[in-house]
């Protein structure tokens, strides 16, 4: 539904979902062993496009609309075909690696992602569903960093900084309460709903 343009919220229009970042090229975190569950380390929104990111304790996560108060949130994505579109996730420990490389202090805040995840390698949860406390997400796609990123934080090598690691987009799939320390893990099914 490339051109369908969002409420004043959002200035940008909703493009078709992009190529996917081929997961060979994830440079993300790779720890040395699997790892049963990490953390859920932060929780930013920004009511609208450009403002700067909120730094929140916990949100609200709805099925198909994304988290209140966020600029991406509204009534359906899957509607639009861009589920992916709900919640971004990216790794504290790529965060730590690029605020080295960039040369700031923290950069959590400015990379316009909404959760920030802590002992979990996201691209093990590409592809699969996964639970952040009580709200069941599944991992839509890979994603690089972009124009408009580099913009807002007004930090050019934040581009380079993030490629290949930018982090994880998800469709939100059950409503509930996310909060910072919530454990991230792979979600498993009871054998009565996979047998629907």
């Amino acid at each position: 539904m490339a051109g369908v343009v969002l409420g004043d919220d959002m200035a940008q229009a909703i493009r078709a979902m992009p190529e996917e970042m081929p997961p060979e090229l994830w440079r993300g975190f790779k720890p040395e062993s699997a790892l049963e569950q990490g953390s859920c380390a932060a929780i930013f929104i920004a009511p609208h496009s450009a403002e700067e990111m909120i730094s929140l304790p916990s949100v609200r996560a709805f099925a198909d609309r994304g988290l209140e108060g966020d600029r991406f949130f509204r009534d359906s994505w899957n509607a639009v075909n861009r589920s992916d579109k709900a919640v971004s996730l990216i790794e504290d420990e790529v965060l730590v690696l690029a605020a080295k490389e960039v040369g700031v202090e923290n950069l959590a805040q400015l990379t316009r992602r909404n959760i920030v995840t802590r002992g979990v390698a996201l691209i093990d949860l590409l592809g699969r569903e996964f639970t952040i406390g009580a709200v069941r997400m599944r991992g839509i796609r890979l994603f690089e960093p972009c124009g408009h990123l580099v913009k807002v934080s007004k930090l050019p090598a934040i581009f380079k900084a993030l490629e290949h690691r930018s982090g994880l987009k998800a469709a939100i799939l059950t409503d509930g309460a996310i909060r910072v320390g919530d454990p991230v893990a792979l979600a498993h099914h009871h054998s009565a709903a996979a047998a629907l």
